[in-house]
């Protein structure tokens, strides 16, 4: 919102703004009077204006922007108290000012009145009644004498020149039209040419850039007759599975409810459209209640089973919606057949089971899980589809040497052997780094060794951000010496019995080094394999 304001201000284009004239029967929403971050979206339908007949103007492109303007000239944005915080111009930013952070002219919202030089934008309307701005940057700049009494008459001419130059651009900017540039399609005069269709196949095309919006939440834009709800409950869907910490998008929760209503995985606008769409809507609503318990182990499982904390250790969130699917059909699993379901996560990430022909994979498996199995979730069947693709099925010994799938290893293996996850932290800075344990440049420099010993997963352990930049290249002996005398369980991260309860033994020598790495890469090796594997146990005391 910020840089949208300085762009107008130093007179920079904001790109065109695209509006479709229309009397079609479509859902209308009004624009927030004030910007509200936990805004109920659905407040905001205007039934009168959405019926058929009525003319109105909708906005396919520049959404965003028009309610930055709104904010900023005559509304402000709710905050958490529920107090409106208004914007605020530094009336004596521009020419010769300091560019901050590529913003010349700030702006900031505040609930409280904010003293000179910073002037409430509103206030050109409502208080000066969108008067002469020559007059009213005098007032300003008479009100600033009193203000800024030490001026140099120097420093004072150009704070005048500054104030009279930013009244006359906020004048503009609210009363011409030369900073902005309109494109509307008239569905009114020329209906024929603008079916709703191609509007939505414009709408897709438009919006391609900038924040994204996904085939989700297109799809609202064609539910034009069904369960008003939806979107607000695949909203508040998203933010339950995601917790404030994941990725998951709207996209994601729909491939999930056309897969329960069998209607494959595709997110098309076509299967919301008419009679048949208004059905498949029909359906959602009535069986909402089973897909929300759905949905809500599935967060559980998340967090309890597979302890996903973080992006960085997600290579497709796709591999979860077949987890949904099975939820759906069948009663909550118990422990053995939620092992078998991690199992079967752990490998799509791995195996990268969902790096190409992603709904025709979610299609397929459908056919297996999507039903009622008996409780029993059947991975046999779904190895079997991934083995007939040419894809990996079971954990292998050279997986452990891909740099790019160690830190979801390194994960497992410190959730298998500790119950949680690393990446639970408080603070999103401070998620862990991979680091070496007996460090990388003393061993090139000292031992001479090469990049593939030194970076053997037997060496690498997770720590911290902020502690891997306080720590110091420190030969491991010392260093989780002084841990543990501290009281911090080294046993967590060299995994190592005989290690961890005698720290001096890490000596900074050849065979100290190799026998100590194979024997913690052969037990990283244990643990990724029960994790990945888990039905091909045979001893049960490998529980």
């Amino acid at each position: 919102m910020a840089r949208l304001f300085d762009s107008l201000m130093r007179d920079y284009p904001i790109q065109t703004f695209l509006f479709w004239r229309t009397k079609e029967e479509i859902r209308a929403r009004t624009f927030m009077p004030a910007v509200d971050p936990d805004a109920d979206l659905s407040r905001f339908y205007d039934l009168a204006k959405s019926a058929n007949g009525v003319e109105k103007t909708f906005v396919l492109d520049g959404q965003q922007r028009l309610q930055t303007l709104h904010a900023i000239f005559s509304g402000g944005i709710l905050a958490d108290t529920g107090r409106l915080k208004e914007a605020y111009c530094e009336l004596t930013d521009g020419e010769g000012g300091v560019d901050n952070g590529n913003t010349l002219h700030r702006l900031v919202f505040s609930a409280d009145p904010l003293p000179l030089p910073w002037f409430r934008v509103r206030d050109l309307v409502e208080r000066c009644g969108n008067g002469n701005p020559s007059t009213i940057a005098d007032e300003l700049n008479d009100a600033l004498e009193q203000v800024l009494p030490t001026e140099t008459s120097e420093l004072r001419r150009s704070r005048e020149r500054r104030v009279r130059a930013n009244v006359q651009q906020l004048s503009q900017i609210l009363n011409q039209d030369k900073f902005f540039y309109i494109d509307e399609l008239d569905g009114v005069a020329t209906a024929a040419a603008f079916p709703y269709r191609k509007i939505l196949e414009i709408f897709v095309r438009v919006n391609s850039g900038g924040t994204k919006l996904t085939s989700g939440d297109l799809m609202f834009a064609a539910m034009k007759e069904g369960w008003d709800d939806i979107e607000q409950r695949v909203e508040q869907t998203v933010d339950l599975l995601n917790g404030g910490r994941l990725s998951i998008d709207s996209d994601f929760v729909l491939k999930c409810l056309l897969l329960a209503q069998d209607e494959g995985a595709e997110v098309q606008t076509e299967k919301f459209f008419g009679s048949k769409g208004e059905a498949l809507l029909k359906r959602i609503e009535d069986t909402w209640d089973q897909a929300e318990t759905a949905f809500q182990q599935l967060r559980d499982f998340m967090v309890h089973s597979l302890r996903i904390e973080s992006d960085r250790l997600v290579r497709s969130y796709n591999a979860l919606i077949p987890l949904f699917d099975f939820l759906f059909h069948n009663k909550q699993p118990d422990e053995p057949t939620r092992a078998l379901m991690a199992g079967y996560y752990n490998k799509s990430q791995l195996f990268g089971w969902y790096s190409r022909q992603t709904d025709s994979v979610l299609n397929a498996l459908h056919g297996i899980v999507g039903k009622d199995t008996g409780g029993t979730f059947p991975i046999d069947a779904i190895k079997t589809h991934f083995r007939n693709r040419g894809s990996s099925v079971e954990l292998q010994e050279l997986y452990l040497n891909d740099k790019h799938l160690r830190p979801i290893i390194l994960n497992m293996v410190y959730c298998d052997r500790w119950g949680a996850s690393p990446f639970n932290v408080a603070f999103k800075g401070n998620e862990p780094h991979v680091d070496h344990i007996y460090p990388q440049y003393m061993l090139r420099s000292k031992l001479g060794l090469g990049t593939s010993e030194i970076n053997d997963i037997g060496n690498l352990r997770f720590v911290g951000a902020t502690d891997n930049i306080r720590k110091r290249a420190e030969l491991p002996n010392s260093y989780f010496a002084r841990l543990k005398q501290a009281g911090i369980p080294i046993e967590k991260h060299l995994l190592v019995r005989s290690y961890a309860d005698n720290p001096a033994d890490l000596k900074f020598d050849r065979l100290t080094f190799d026998a100590f790495r194979q024997e913690r890469r052969a037990g990283i090796w244990r643990s990724a394999k029960s994790m990945v594997d888990p039905e091909c146990r045979t001893d049960p005391a490998e529980d």
